[in-house]
């Protein structure tokens, strides 16, 4: 009687690749941001009074913005939720829950200051059909101060969220998250490194699609 051998074969394991919607979204928020700054340029364009900042941003082409600012809110939040279920495989990290509301309202409060001078040109030639007046601009002024400098503030918390969820997962999305996060919080620069925060998107949906 001859007894059957059973040989066990190594296998090798197959590398799953990621998802490309991550770096889809990131690109798609990047070019849609590009649009929005080139449509929002300077609205005020020189003005120093409120009849001249009403004159100056309903000739503008702020209305255009608006809805290039919405998709890039849109594309950067499916980046945050892609980044926070990712960064939430390590471990149960309660930096990882601030993830989607930190990214979230940094993104909104970035809308908010590009979508001010939109909405006073909106309200003024389809509601009320006036036009901008000095009021209507002093008020998207006031927002667009007002929502600036938070969404700055709230986006250097999200990104040290970020940096102490991925702290053994990325050196490398730890070290550029903190250099963002120094940028936004230095009032001199923190302007430009919010504008700067698109192609922080991309890149990191880049990332998630390149991970296993």
């Amino acid at each position: 009687m001859t007894a059957a051998t059973r040989t066990d074969v190594p296998t090798t394991p197959t590398r799953r690749r990621g998802s490309p919607l991550p770096a889809l979204a990131g690109l798609g928020a990047l070019a849609a941001f590009a649009g929005a700054v080139v449509f929002f340029n300077d609205p005020l364009r020189g003005a120093g009074d409120p009849a001249g900042a009403a004159e100056a941003i309903s000739g503008g082409s702020t209305d255009l913005a608006a809805p290039l600012i919405g998709a890039y809110a849109l594309l950067a939040v499916a980046v945050i939720g892609a980044l926070a279920s990712r960064l939430g495989r390590a471990g149960d990290r309660g930096a990882v829950r601030l993830l989607p509301l930190l990214g979230g309202a940094h993104v909104l409060l970035l809308t908010v200051t590009i979508l001010a001078p939109a909405a006073a040109v909106a309200v003024g030639t389809l509601v009320l059909d006036t036009g901008v007046t000095p009021t209507a601009a002093e008020t998207a002024l006031v927002l667009m101060n007002l929502a600036a400098p938070l969404a700055a503030w709230v986006g250097a918390g999200f990104l040290i969220a970020v940096a102490l969820s991925a702290r053994g997962i990325s050196r490398t999305l730890v070290v550029i998250s903190s250099v963002f996060a120094v940028g936004l919080l230095l009032p001199p620069v923190g302007w430009a490194v919010t504008y700067l925060m698109a192609f922080w998107f991309a890149g990191v949906g880049i990332w998630l699609s390149l991970r296993d």
